[in-house]
């Protein structure tokens, strides 16, 4: 009977990592800005300021970003690039960029929802009864709602299936809870930050396959007293040796 057992529970493991999408996903990203009367009475407008992220290269019109057992990299064409790296492991997210920060490190805990540090409130976290069609697959949507905001996963369950387990300590960004959800990698995502502005990144590549651990390694950082002179929940500004 233990032997049985344990074929079983191994069988189960095996069954579920093989149901979890490895290999990279190239979203395509829009922006959409609000302007108020105030700010266009100062001669601020939309176009002004992307043509402004344009010029100090924090636009970011893609996204690429590669998953494997639990881990994922985003790459950002930002200009310099940008890059973050979450670790499975130790349950946080470290984000890297070109430049002269070339040698700085954030590192955010992913345990933690930021604005519940703030406010004390959870999200809301609500399986839409409506089915959108993007690019011609029917998605459903998981919306991830804030005070300041909210997240609208759009997924398909057919498409890109993931082991939600994996990113079960993953609460930042309502991560943890869309896949407890969806079990699967989303389609499309809109960001919407308060009234100001609205950011879609939609699917429009990928590339199925194993992938290399070497995407997911972390270089040795050290602790800079001088980088944290202002205190920002569960996270913290490390030197890359």
């Amino acid at each position: 009977m233990t032997r049985l057992l344990t074929l079983l529970l191994l069988c189960t493991t095996l069954l579920s990592q093989a149901q979890s999408f490895e290999g990279t996903l190239v979203y395509k990203a829009d922006y959409e800005v609000t302007v108020s009367e105030k700010m266009k009475a100062s001669g601020i407008t939309a176009e002004k300021i992307i043509d402004r992220m344009k010029s100090d290269g924090s636009y970011i019109d893609t996204v690429k970003s590669t998953y494997k057992k639990g881990n994922y990299r985003s790459e950002m064409n930002s200009h310099p690039s940008t890059w973050v790296i979450y670790r499975n492991d130790a349950n946080k997210l470290y984000t890297f960029q070109d430049g002269e920060a070339k040698d700085i490190c954030t590192v955010t805990d992913m345990s933690i929802d930021l604005e519940f540090q703030l406010t004390g409130k959870k999200p809301v976290i609500t399986k839409l009864d409506t089915t959108v069609n993007v690019g011609g697959t029917p998605c459903e949507v998981v919306r991830v709602k804030w005070q300041s905001g909210s997240y609208d996963y759009y997924f398909n369950k057919t498409k890109n299936a993931i082991d939600p387990t994996l990113y079960a300590k993953h609460v930042y960004d309502g991560w943890a809870d869309y896949l407890s959800i969806a079990k699967a990698l989303p389609i499309k995502i809109v960001k919407r930050v308060g009234k100001l502005s609205v950011i879609t990144l939609t699917l429009v590549a990928q590339k199925t396959g194993p992938v290399d651990d070497a995407l997911f390694k972390i270089p040795k950082l050290a602790e800079d007293k001088d980088l944290n002179m202002i205190k920002m929940p569960g996270s913290e500004m490390m030197r890359i040796k």
